[in-house]
């Protein structure tokens, strides 16, 4: 699914660039490590993401991915050797407990397993580096599109290599309903939000992204609600007013 994904998002935006923005086909040379970076933070993110949500209940994979901006923080004071304002600090943190509340991750705590643990973990790392990554390939020139392209490029090479095309099994898109799946997996669930996000790194630093990343929790539970009839928990609740207070704080903190 990981693999899939990657092919599907990245095909019609590199066949979209070819056809109508050249231009932004070919990135510039100083944006060209920084892409690559991004490229293998995407391959890591799915991988880690999927193999901690196959280990680990979903609240608990979630909410240790969403330890990312946490992270992103502590690499921005140890590596670029300046401190973080004490409210991006407190903003990370809850939305961290906010995004722990509303994915129900305190439900599963007792029976975790080791391997899935440390797949969280490598999710919530991987998904820093990928913020990271594609923050600094965007102050080096790349346009957003550009930098997702190469991205889904770089991801698409590794993918073939760990998992050749030959070995997958195409034979299961002949059901509809899997085809269908896959195709909203990839456009829907990859490209648009992807594609979202490396803008919004236009505009913002990746710790205020992945801070606000950290909203999906609330989303997903709103729309269970909505689409699902699944009822919303106080504790839940409490978690979302979590979340979007964090959210605020690190608008006033980058403001």
């Amino acid at each position: 699914m990981a693999e899939a994904r990657t092919a599907v998002a990245g095909l019609p935006l590199i066949a979209y660039l070819a056809l109508w923005r050249r231009d932004l086909l070919i990135p510039p040379q100083a944006a060209l490590g920084p892409i690559l970076l991004f490229g293998i933070g995407l391959v890591a993110v799915n991988w880690a993401s999927y193999t901690a949500i196959d280990l680990l209940p979903v609240g608990v994979a979630l909410s240790l991915q969403y330890t990312a901006p946490v992270l992103v923080l502590v690499g921005v004071a140890l590596v670029a050797r300046r401190s973080p304002r004490a409210l991006l600090w407190v903003a990370a943190l809850l939305t961290l407990a906010g995004a722990s509340l509303v994915s129900g991750a305190y439900a599963g705590l007792r029976d975790l397993n080791a391997f899935g643990v440390a797949a969280g973990v490598a999710s919530a790392i991987s998904f820093g580096i990928y913020l990271l990554s594609a923050e600094a390939a965007g102050r080096r020139g790349a346009h957003p599109a550009t930098v997702l392209a190469g991205g889904f490029l770089v991801a698409s090479v590794a993918w073939a290599i760990l998992l050749p095309w030959w070995s997958w099994p195409v034979d299961r898109l002949a059901d509809p309903e899997i085809l269908l799946r896959v195709l909203g997996v990839g456009l829907l669930g990859t490209l648009l939000p992807f594609l979202l996000v490396v803008n919004a790194l236009r505009l913002l630093s990746a710790a205020v992204a992945g801070i606000a990343a950290t909203t999906e929790p609330v989303f997903a539970a709103s729309l269970a609600w909505v689409v699902l009839g699944q009822s919303l928990a106080p504790a839940q609740l409490l978690g979302g007013g979590l979340v979007v207070g964090g959210v605020v704080l690190a608008q006033l903190a980058r403001r």
